[in-house]
């Protein structure tokens, strides 16, 4: 089951737990049209380069955000 969460503006649905990825890799993207939809994505735990500050093998998305209003949440 996927687990979900209401922010004050979006609506923010899990893809992956956040426990499989480095913390320091996390990044927001926007996505379509400006402010509708973004995700968060980030390295997986073990493959990030602290003193590069980036991702060995590519970032995977970690949660999508869909902006509250225009789902009418």
């Amino acid at each position: 089951m996927t687990k979900t969460h209401l922010t004050k503006k979006y609506l923010r649905v899990r893809v992956k737990n956040p426990k499989k990825f480095d913390r320091r890799s996390f990044r927001i993207k926007d996505v379509g049209r400006k402010g509708f939809t973004k995700i968060i994505i980030g390295c997986p735990k073990g493959k990030y380069d602290a003193k590069k500050k980036k991702c060995k093998v590519g970032t995977k998305t970690q949660a999508i955000l869909l902006n509250r209003k225009d789902f009418g949440i």
